[in-house]
């Protein structure tokens, strides 16, 4: 799927992507800013000329084996192996890029294993050369260009280097795997807020999960609420597991309503609304209750 990117001015300046162009015969340029739009979050993508040939040059005559091993030798590009699978990446990617926060993750592998590419630019033959273990063995790149544009001379012993992948505790990563997952949700903006709650909430927070899947499942229609709003938010005051049984989620304007009524009569609801108002257990959203709940209040045996 393709993205929409940044490019700067300085691009159509730059003097060594324009050398490498004049040297191929090869559309460089063109084809390394639309390979900026193949790429994903991390600046990967999946080394398959075809397909980048019918999404970025679809009515130019050119193999774009070549395109890409050109750009490769030339450090613009660095092409790696996982699992058995052929990838690329953009060196430097994080530096200039500014990605939307509703991106979806990177589903490509980090890179673990450069191939390095033979140049191409003379022969249709010379397209791969060996694979080798990134440990600072490369050629040295010519004026590597930035994802944005920007110039910068970059050995290839750099730009072999990735980028190590932000590691999550077990506590987190089980939370994210029973999370219902939207579009856009961002896995790093539910760490960040998952981080501000006490090692209590935390565990309440992954609790509440089965609940609000239960929940969604009576209200199809309802949105999903993305995970960063679940954690900060609160929203995992709403949802528990009592017993082993789920406990079917309330929405807050029925909230909003029976604390009101228990306020203006000291009276709840224990055998229908669970705990009292900050009590432990307590079902209703957090964010609603105010410091003088719970006090004073009788348990009622049947709903008002």
């Amino acid at each position: 799927m393709a993205r929409i990117r940044t490019i700067k001015p300085e691009f159509f300046k730059h003097e060594g992507i324009f050398d490498a162009e004049h040297a191929t015969g090869l559309p460089l340029r063109l084809a390394f800013a639309g390979l900026w739009t193949q790429c994903d979050r991390e600046g990967r993508f999946a080394w398959r000329p075809r397909q980048l040939k019918v999404d970025i040059l679809p009515y130019d005559d050119v193999d774009f084996s070549r395109v890409l091993d050109a750009l490769a030798t030339r450090g613009f590009i660095v092409k790696y192996a996982s699992n058995g699978r052929e990838y690329g990446c953009i060196p430097s990617w994080h530096r200039h890029q500014v990605i939307n926060n509703r991106e979806r993750d990177s589903e490509i592998p980090e890179p673990t294993e450069i191939i390095e590419v033979s140049d191409a630019s003379s022969t249709r033959d010379a397209r791969v050369g060996h694979a080798g273990k990134a440990e600072g063995k490369g050629k040295e790149g010519k004026g590597t260009i930035e994802p944005n544009g920007s110039l910068s001379e970059t050995s290839s012993d750099e730009v072999q280097k990735p980028r190590k992948r932000e590691s999550y505790p077990d506590d987190f990563e089980a939370f994210w795997e029973s999370y219902p997952r939207t579009p856009n949700m961002s896995k790093k903006e539910a760490y960040d807020a998952w981080k501000k709650l006490g090692p209590a909430d935390r565990e309440n927070c992954s609790r509440a999960v089965p609940g609000y899947v239960a929940f969604l499942k009576s209200k199809p229609d309802l949105e999903i609420i993305h995970a960063c709003r679940f954690i900060s938010k609160r929203r995992f005051d709403g949802y528990a597991e009592i017993g082993g049984a789920v406990v079917t989620a309330v929405d807050e304007k029925t909230w909003r309503s029976r604390l009101r009524y228990g306020r203006r009569l000291g009276k709840w609801s224990i055998a229908d609304w669970g705990p009292l108002p900050g009590a432990a257990g307590c079902r209703a959203p957090g964010h609603l209750l105010e410091p003088g709940d719970g006090n004073g209040w009788t348990e009622m045996e049947r709903a008002a």
